[in-house]
């Protein structure tokens, strides 16, 4: 399983500074939406030179313009971007268009879509190299919040998933066990005191 850091960070420094921290400990550098809108794609630009040696997610969460927007992030030296679940088809067919002539790929994040197994079939079959289970900071702020809901529906959808929404060292264990192909942790490792030894305790935990 890879281990993916979500750095919701606002500015390309901050961004490189803790790509400098983790590196070492993980697969897949993203930068989140916040950080993407405002210091632009020249972010994952810096990023990817920074580290190309790392897989760099630009995390765009498309909904229009799939084509056109995923030829940005890739032209700007993204791997992976993302689209919306809940966007047309057209607009994720569009994006794997690009991700074709790029030899890159799209990931589909599922935030927001209620039917969470019937979509990932749907657009793994249009092209996604793989989906995205997600609950945002704001769905994970209300009360009952529950991962295992993301776990269940990577384990029917059979399809390749990643897993995003409270991520932690007491639960990467059982992300893993799900089948999940990508880990993705945010708050656990930007928001620690020391990211660094945050990164390097998941990387060990990965069995």
């Amino acid at each position: 399983m890879k281990l993916q850091v979500a750095m919701d960070v606002l500015t390309v420094e901050a961004a490189l500074e803790l790509a400098g921290q983790v590196a070492e400990s993980v697969d897949i550098l993203e930068l989140g939406t916040p950080l993407i809108k405002n210091a632009g794609l020249s972010a994952v630009t810096a990023i990817k030179s920074a580290h190309p040696d790392k897989i760099v997610f630009a995390d765009l969460k498309t909904m229009d313009a799939g084509e056109l927007e995923a030829e940005l992030a890739f032209g700007a030296g993204a791997d992976l971007v993302t689209v919306l679940g809940s966007a047309d088809d057209s607009t994720i067919v569009g994006a794997v268009k690009a991700a074709k002539a790029h030899n890159k790929g799209v990931v589909v994040d599922l935030i927001g879509v209620e039917d969470k197994v019937s979509r990932a079939q749907e657009v793994r079959a249009l092209g996604a190299k793989f989906v995205e289970m997600h609950a945002g900071l704001d769905e994970q702020a209300k009360p009952g919040y529950n991962l295992n809901v993301l776990l269940n529906a990577g384990e029917q959808a059979r399809v390749p998933f990643s897993v995003a929404g409270g991520v932690n060292i007491s639960t990467i264990n059982s992300v893993q066990r799900a089948g999940a192909e990508v880990a993705v942790v945010g708050g656990a490792v930007y928001s620690a005191e020391d990211p660094a030894l945050a990164a390097k305790e998941l990387r060990a935990a990965i069995i």
